[in-house]
């Protein structure tokens, strides 16, 4: 029963409650018989229960007391030990601290003296070794004093250049304050000195074809005592940029060749960045220079030669761009020092073969426009004269109702082409972005202009005004009152709108970025040139009034049945689109 009770105690959450109601339960339960009724119950058996169960928890109680007190004791005397065992290693840590701090000045009173005593053999064993330094390289130079080829292994051995190059170099320097006397033997260590160097320059060759780096830094920096250092650097550059031109992106590759051989001049040479600088000097002066000569050499035309020279123009600035995250010294501009130097040559008259390539371009797609349209360009007269002539033409038909002027519409057409407009509007797209590329900074708005320039005169006026002024002379003087008027007018109207809108938006995405201190004035010119344009259009418009209103006034003043309106409505009226 005890163990029913532990069950039920240990039970999360507890209820009392449910426990004297299980209990309860469990004790009626057991004293009913089979087949008696629920008014059987037995309040005496119930009431000792509870006191039995009243009875074994208190003996419970009691067991599980005495287990708490013994488990406490035995907590409180493990926490006396562990609390001995913390108080005696924080006595043994204060102690090492104590003892620390005694090692620590004994080793600082130990390394003073170790330092004043080092000082004391550095005064004793500096002059001593440059006394065995001078005796060594008295006694090579007692070799160089006697006749005879030199005897010495140093000299003789060649693995033993490097020892060999440290002592014909400071015997070299030594030769140079030898009296006169003594010429012949400095031109012995002058030659030995030229043979020794030549051999650390192959040495070093024979290293950077192997891709000895650790022995290439060695050589280097032997080298980098003697007058020949220029030359080993000289045959770094030139092994590295050996068929650099190869390739179909040579660019590219240049990158890449450049990033390369950085990573190897940092580690090989002392001081890199002369050394890069002048290996992008070479690459740019030489290698690039004789690519762009050779492309723009060949037989291109204008036009090949301005694509040409634009895009060698970019790809190298690209370059120069590219190559700007290399340390090459303290000039920010070198790269596009180098740059200018190619190229100069080559942009300096850029505007004006810019100009003749777009006149010959723009005229030669105009007359392929016009002869595939079957007509010849002719002089059109315009002006007081012509205007005047043409109100008395209209005078005298109207007065005596007859059509005295030659009108001739050419079958409808109009003269004016959106594809030739977006065709020369290309050309000269190609050309701004050449302006701003290969123009120089204080001649750019002067050249855009001239672009500009070319571009009004070459598409609004020869083609859209002269379209303009055909349309204007095929627009009828008078009509009678039974024909409508054959007018396409109309259509050079919408026609010459679309082109014009197609111009200023070129000039504002174009031409404004390349002329900000003149766009004022830019804006000027773009808006007289469509304005004339624009009050040609309005005069031809009100040229065409007058005879709708006539035809309208006939058509409404005429009585007429629904079968004859049928037959007597125009076909090619404008009004029956709708």
């Amino acid at each position: 029963m005890m163990q029913q009770y532990m069950k039920e105690l240990e039970q999360e959450p507890f209820e009392a409650e449910e426990f004297v109601e299980r209990l309860a339960w469990r004790t009626i339960a057991e004293t009913k018989h089979e087949g008696s009724d629920d008014e059987d119950f037995n309040p005496t058996l119930l009431h000792e229960s509870f006191v039995q169960a009243i009875k074994d928890l208190t003996l419970l109680q009691e067991r599980q007391q005495k287990k708490c007190e013994k488990l406490e004791n035995a907590v409180r005397e493990d926490e006396a030990l562990f609390f001995q065992e913390v108080y005696n290693l924080f006595e043994q840590n204060q102690q090492a601290m104590l003892t620390f701090q005694e090692l620590d000045g004994k080793i600082n009173t130990v390394a003073t003296k170790v330092l004043h005593l080092g000082d004391q053999l550095d005064s004793v064993n500096g002059p001593r070794s440059r006394v065995v330094e001078a005796h060594r390289l008295l006694g090579h130079l007692s070799e160089f004093l006697s006749t005879g080829p030199l005897v010495s292994s140093v000299f003789t051995d060649p693995y033993r250049i490097d020892e060999a190059a440290d002592v014909i170099q400071k015997l070299y320097l030594i030769s140079q304050d030898f009296p006169q006397k003594f010429d012949n033997v400095k031109r012995k260590i002058e030659r030995k000195y030229c043979d020794i160097e030549k051999l650390l320059i192959e040495e070093f060759v024979r290293a950077m074809e192997k891709g000895d780096k650790k022995r290439m830094k060695e050589i280097a920096v032997v080298l980098s005592q003697f007058k020949g250092y220029s030359q080993c650097v000289d045959a770094y550059i030139d092994y590295s940029q050996v068929n650099c031109l190869s390739g179909k992106d040579m660019f590219a590759h240049l990158l890449s060749l450049c990033e390369y051989n950085y990573e190897i001049i940092q580690k090989v040479f002392s001081n890199p960045d002369q050394v890069m600088a002048k290996f992008v000097l070479n690459l740019y002066q030489l290698k690039i220079a004789e690519y762009i000569e050779q492309k723009l050499n060949s037989k291109l035309g204008t036009y090949g030669y301005l694509q040409t020279l634009f895009e060698l123009y970019s790809k190298t600035n690209q370059l120069s761009n590219d190559l700007g995250i290399f340390n090459m010294g303290n000039d920010k501009n070198f790269l596009i020092k180098l740059t200018t130097n190619i190229f100069n040559k080559h942009i300096s008259d850029y505007i004006t073969m810019e100009l003749k390539c777009l006149k010959e371009r723009c005229s030669a797609n105009l007359q392929k426009y016009y002869e595939s349209k079957g007509h010849q360009k002719k002089q059109i007269q315009s002006g007081g004269f012509q205007d005047l002539r043409r109100d008395l033409q209209a005078v005298i038909g109207t007065r005596a109702n007859i059509n005295i002027a030659q009108i001739e519409n050419y079958g409808g057409e109009t003269f004016l082409s959106e594809e030739l407009a977006i065709v020369i509007l290309q050309d000269t797209k190609h050309a701004f972005e050449r302006c701003q590329l290969l123009s120089k900074p204080n001649e750019r708005a002067a050249n855009a202009t001239q672009i500009l320039d070319r571009l009004i005169n070459s598409l609004l006026i020869e083609h859209v005004d002269y379209a303009v002024e055909l349309g204007l002379q095929a627009i009828p003087v008078v009509e009678g009152t039974k024909n409508p008027p054959v007018v396409y007018f109309f259509t050079i109207v919408y026609q010459a709108n679309n082109i014009t809108h197609l111009v200023e938006k070129q000039f504002m995405d174009l031409v404004v970025p390349l002329v900000e201190l003149s766009q004022s004035i830019m804006c000027v010119v773009i808006k007289k040139t469509t304005w004339q344009a624009s009050k040609s259009l309005e005069g031809g418009i009100c040229r065409l009034v007058p005879c709708y209103f006539t035809l309208f006034i006939y058509k409404t003043a005429s009585p007429y049945t629904a079968t004859t309106r049928e037959k007597r409505r125009p076909t090619n009226f404008p009004c029956n689109k709708f």
